[in-house]
């Protein structure tokens, strides 16, 4: 199995769990932080969801609406974390 792609969905993921985390920390309203995150996760799950949307009698099409699904599950999953983690910090101190 070729290791880049695990390594960039890790980074990706991470990054996700950072961002959260950060968000967490802004003194910006609920919308906003909200708006934000959704503005970092959703582009890189689009990127295999709008294909198979577009074609969807392609080869592969099926396979590339179940990635970006779960890519999308999995980036909002991190980005919760990443708050929960902040704002349990914040309560602990």
């Amino acid at each position: 199995m070729p290791f880049v792609p695990k390594i960039l969905l890790g980074a990706y993921l991470l990054f996700l769990v950072a961002a959260g985390w950060r968000l967490f920390g802004i003194a910006w309203s609920r919308r906003i932080k909200v708006a934000t995150g959704l503005s970092l996760v959703v582009p890189l799950p689009l990127l295999f969801l709008l294909p198979a949307l577009l074609r969807p009698r392609e080869p592969f099409a099926d396979l590339l609406l179940a990635l970006g699904l779960a890519l999308l599950v999995c980036g909002m999953l991190c980005l919760a974390a990443g708050m929960a983690i902040a704002w349990l910090r914040a309560r602990r101190a």
